[in-house]
């Protein structure tokens, strides 16, 4: 069953390489077994604003995310300041839209 990555960031605004270092870390990932996809979201500044960025990525499994970052250390996790909260789910519930047709 794929899990999903949930990361949210908080990112100095002065840390302009962050996005260099998420993208270099998307291009080592996107080629491991296991990984699905990723989406990079930016904070609109509406709401708390604790996190500037949110990382959401589906991975086949939470052993193959693992074995990834057992290999690999993401870049932005070195950028002094920059605070990451990654942790792996599960789904449990999925709804649709009424818009949506089968």
């Amino acid at each position: 069953m794929p899990v999903t990555l949930i990361n949210p960031f908080v990112v100095p605004a002065d840390k302009e390489e962050f996005l260099r270092a998420w993208n270099e870390t998307t291009r080592v990932f996107s080629s491991t077994p296991g990984f699905i996809k990723t989406h990079l979201h930016k904070n609109t500044g509406v709401g708390d604003g604790t996190f500037q960025y949110i990382n959401i990525a589906l991975w086949e499994n939470a052993d193959a995310w693992n074995a990834t970052h057992g290999g690999y250390k993401p870049g932005e996790e070195s950028i002094p300041g920059v605070e990451h909260h990654p942790d792996i789910f599960q789904e449990v519930i999925a709804s649709k839209s009424m818009r949506e047709v089968d």
